[in-house]
């Protein structure tokens, strides 16, 4: 129902944007680079049960260096928006209670890197000069690896979180200037499908684990940016946006809980292509 409900929004939102009649209007392409860092925190609260085998409780977050980049084409009022981040560097130490081969083993401990992927597309459309709507769809993807101890054993332990699923959200301008800029703040609405995938490898006389978990989420995020003109093509952006999923597998046994905060700097330059024909 509450994917219904969003696909509904968003099929809205799209027969509006091209059943809106256009004059002749500016066509514009306005490329970004982004730079910042990223506050990343995946809580896994339950046990994962395969046969004798269970992982409870496990959770990584860290701060990471994030780059990026995007495009936006915009004609008249409606706008086409691409982007891609990355995010890496991530560390953290999980300590995590394992039952494997019927044998407990409470303290799985574990340095873990990881890094996160994330790109999405979407459909706007200018409601008036301060309001926007827009739809998408987003990809995301989370690569966890380590190596450590499951009590005297040695032990590989790796988790590749996929998640994917349209959005639908919009953004308000500020009318007046903030110290010669102007603040833009938005908020969006998303539904997610996610996949787990996880694999302890470890030594004899212990066996191994693997498992995968696939569940929902109806998620919401939001954010603030100050864009300030350095040219008449070139801008600065500054912004700061939190974002959180709550995903529950399909045995509503295990939630697995998302959280991401970022922090960048941007560089936008505008290309006018000029006027083009109505349709």
């Amino acid at each position: 129902m509450r994917r219904s409900r969003l696909l509904t929004g968003m099929i809205v939102l799209i027969n509006a944007a091209w059943a809106t009649p256009m004059a002749a209007a500016e066509l514009t392409i306005e490329p970004r680079l982004a730079a910042g860092v990223s506050y990343y925190d995946l809580d896994l609260d339950g046990a994962f049960v395969v046969g004798q085998d269970t992982v409870d409780n496990v959770q990584f977050n860290d701060w990471l260096y994030l780059v990026g980049g995007g495009l936006t084409i915009s004609y008249d009022r409606v706008f086409v928006d691409l982007y891609g981040q990355y995010s890496f560097d991530g560390e953290d130490t999980v300590n995590a209670d394992v039952v494997t081969g019927g044998v407990v083993a409470s303290e799985l401990g574990q340095k873990v890197t990881f890094d996160r992927v994330e790109t999405a597309l979407s459909l706007g459309y200018r409601v008036t000069d301060q309001l926007a709507a827009f739809v998408g769809y987003r990809y995301a993807e989370v690569n966890f690896d380590g190596k450590g101890s499951l009590g005297a054993v040695a032990a590989k332990f790796s988790t590749d979180f996929h998640q994917k699923g349209p959005f639908v959200g919009g953004s308000y301008v500020v009318p007046k200037p903030v110290l010669d800029g102007a603040l833009v703040a938005n908020a969006a609405v998303t539904y997610l499908d996610g996949e787990l995938e996880n694999k302890l490898d470890v030594s004899a006389p212990l066996q191994d684990v693997a498992f995968d978990t696939n569940g929902d989420a109806l998620g919401f995020n939001g954010g603030v940016s100050w864009v300030r003109p350095l040219t008449d093509q070139l801008k600065l952006v500054l912004g700061a946006d939190a974002a959180y999923y709550a995903f529950k597998d399909n045995d509503d046994v295990t939630d697995f809980d998302e959280l991401i905060v970022r922090l960048r700097t941007e560089l936008r330059y505008s290309f006018d292509l000029g006027a083009v024909g109505a349709n």
